[in-house]
């Protein structure tokens, strides 16, 4: 199995970061045939999704997730860090960091921390519109993308 770690930069909330370049470079640098790619995150409010990298779609999905399903202003026991299990709450690196309940339930809505996609002859088998996107559902931060192939 080869693997290879990303270290990436989100700029902002709901963020998107396109990773099929990434995924199809590091393809290619192993010298991939065939197989299995998986992106998988490491990170509890970030999900990898493969879907049409399209404006309206995108726009439609945030406005969708966070004005119906993870209101920002909604109540969440996550966030309160008096009920917490002192052991799940985060070192503070940003006043509100810990604060960020309608970040993991939009992760869990959206689902999924990692994406198998088949490769055959070197090139992964996406349909026409398809990307391999990063969804960031905090803020602005430092994440990790792992990826890794196995060849069959």
């Amino acid at each position: 199995m080869n693997t290879k770690i990303l270290k990436l930069k989100t700029e902002k909330f709901f963020d998107i970061v396109d990773l099929t370049d990434d995924v199809a470079k590091f393809l290619n640098e192993i010298d991939a045939k065939n197989g299995l790619v998986n992106v998988f995150t490491r990170h509890t409010t970030v999900s990898i999704k493969i879907n049409e990298k399209e404006d309206g779609f995108l726009e439609d999905l945030n406005q969708i997730l966070f004005n119906n399903v993870a209101k920002k202003s909604r109540q969440y026991h996550h966030n309160d860090t008096h009920i917490r299990d002192p052991r799940t709450i985060c070192p503070v690196a940003k006043g509100s960091d810990c604060l960020n309940g309608h970040s993991h339930v939009a992760q869990m809505f959206m689902g999924s921390a990692s994406e198998t996609i088949p490769v055959l002859d070197g090139k992964m088998l996406l349909g026409t519109w398809q990307r391999i996107m990063m969804f960031e559902f905090d803020h602005d931060k430092e994440r990790e993308v792992v990826l890794s192939f196995v060849s069959s």
